[in-house]
């Protein structure tokens, strides 16, 4: 009887084993996890602003990979050599950095699951040539889903906005941009049969700020919508996040609802370790690939 009793509880767990194997299984195969991640000045080793040696190279690829993100949009990368002291740490990614936005640009990384197809930097975001990052457009495929992507890094207002004009200078320029994304995003949909539209990045501003907000553009057209824009910041506790996902109708349509996601590992290391990292969390939804595509 003991043997017995033994050899049905064992069959009994690897039933479960199978079923949570199986249940695992389909839970990510359908699935397409979307994140944007500013890594603060992610230098190539050559008078970087930001000092990083191997073991933050190995916490920043570890940090991405507890986001499960099949295709990431990133910013503040100074350039592919930049993403490749990170990339070494990631095996199975790829990475594609722009290069109009001098020291700080915008790319995108991504794990074999996804297929992409870079079409360029969409220069008219760089509101003053130079001095702004153009966004980084992509065309992407994953199961039934496929969409347009750009990644942006829009204007701050920072501290060197030392005075009232130079601060509504920055307000302005950051407004513009946010035309420039309305107007990008309508044109796509107008223009081709392609009705998925992400974009995805640091908008350095969240949509429901009261005191001279800058998103008005993007929050006036109904057909996008921020997913993130109730996320808190990881480092300001009392500030919304700027880093967002926004998305067309067509899009939100196989968004798995309540799957925004924020990895905070600033809550989770010492104070000095989290900060060779980001100032920055990563952020991520969820999209349904299962369904046939739709355009």
């Amino acid at each position: 009887m003991r043997a017995t009793k033994i050899i049905t509880q064992n069959a009994v767990y690897a039933v479960a084993f199978i079923i949570i194997f199986l249940f695992a299984g389909c839970s990510t195969s359908d699935r397409l996890t979307v994140g944007t991640f500013n890594i603060a000045w992610l230098g190539d080793g050559h008078n970087d602003r930001e000092k990083r040696d191997e073991d933050d190279y190995r916490a920043i690829a570890g940090v991405i990979r507890d986001t499960k993100a099949d295709i990431i949009g990133l910013e503040e990368i100074e350039n592919i050599e930049a993403i490749e002291r990170v990339l070494k740490y990631l095996p199975g990614y790829k990475a594609y950095i722009g290069s109009g936005g001098r020291a700080q640009n915008v790319g995108v990384l991504y794990n074999s699951t996804v297929d992409v197809r870079i079409e360029g930097e969409y220069s008219p975001i760089a509101i003053e040539a130079g001095r702004n990052r153009p966004g980084l457009v992509a065309y992407c495929r994953k199961g039934n889903f496929d969409w347009i992507m750009m990644v942006v890094h829009l204007k701050s207002t920072s501290r060197y906005d030392s005075t009232e004009r130079l601060r509504k200078a920055s307000y302005l320029t950051r407004s513009q941009q946010a035309e420039k994304i309305v107007f990008w995003a309508d044109s796509i949909r107008k223009s081709s049969a392609e009705q998925d539209v992400l974009i995805v990045g640091d908008f350095n501003d969240f949509p429901l700020r009261k005191t001279n907000p800058t998103l008005l553009p993007v929050l006036a057209d109904p057909s996008l919508e921020f997913l993130t824009m109730n996320m808190s910041s990881c480092k300001y506790e009392n500030m919304k996040s700027i880093d967002q996902i926004l998305v067309s109708n067509s899009a939100k349509s196989r968004f798995y609802t309540g799957s925004e996601n924020m990895i905070n590992f600033q809550a989770a290391l010492p104070k000095k370790q989290a900060a060779k990292i980001s100032d920055h969390c990563p952020v991520t939804c969820q999209f349904d690939i299962s369904e046939p595509d739709n355009d």
